[in-house]
């Protein structure tokens, strides 16, 4: 009986509403109560997406690095002692000192600590060509390039997800 409820909930339900719009190489849309900025692909051999999340009025934003591998076969992407480095147009900023890896095998994720999400909207804002998450090796002493993106319409799909949630991205308030 319980299975004939959930499925019957199920149907009876009204779709998520989302909206959306998707310019270059990034989209922005609101599902419920969230606005989601991301990118839309990576460049050739690199991967994952970059990802920003706003409440109504620009609260409680976020900004993580999701690591999508090509295979499911792969290890761990990175170590515990490993560090993130975000470059805007192939120069190193010290934002990815701001932010935290987590891995597991075949995926990772690096987020940024919230107090910081109003640098790395301005940053981007200032990309001419394209933003790139490395993560330096240390084990290996090298810096790895894993994702690599257009700046291509990242404004564009920022403004629209202040229009969707109220807020100015460039003016977060104190969350």
């Amino acid at each position: 009986m319980r299975h004939l409820i959930a499925i019957l909930m199920l149907l009876l339900a009204p779709p998520a509403l989302a909206q959306g719009v998707s310019v270059g190489d990034w989209g922005a849309v609101r599902i419920g109560e969230r606005c989601h900025v991301f990118t839309t692909r990576a460049a050739r051999d690199t991967s994952g997406a970059l990802v920003f999340q706003f409440s109504p009025g620009g609260y409680d934003a976020a900004f993580y690095y999701e690591y999508s591998p090509w295979s499911p076969d792969e290890d761990t992407p990175w170590d515990d002692i490993d560090e993130a480095v975000l470059e805007i147009d192939g120069v190193e900023t010290w934002l990815g000192d701001e932010m935290w890896l987590e891995a597991w095998p075949a995926g990772g994720r690096g987020d940024l600590t919230a107090g910081f999400v109003g640098d790395v909207l301005a940053a981007f804002a200032g990309a001419q060509q394209d933003i790139g998450m490395v993560i330096r090796r240390n084990r290996l002493g090298e810096d790895w390039l894993y994702g690599l993106f257009s700046a291509s319409g990242y404004r564009e799909a920022m403004q629209a997800a202040g229009e969707m949630c109220g807020f100015d991205p460039y003016n977060l308030p104190a969350s």
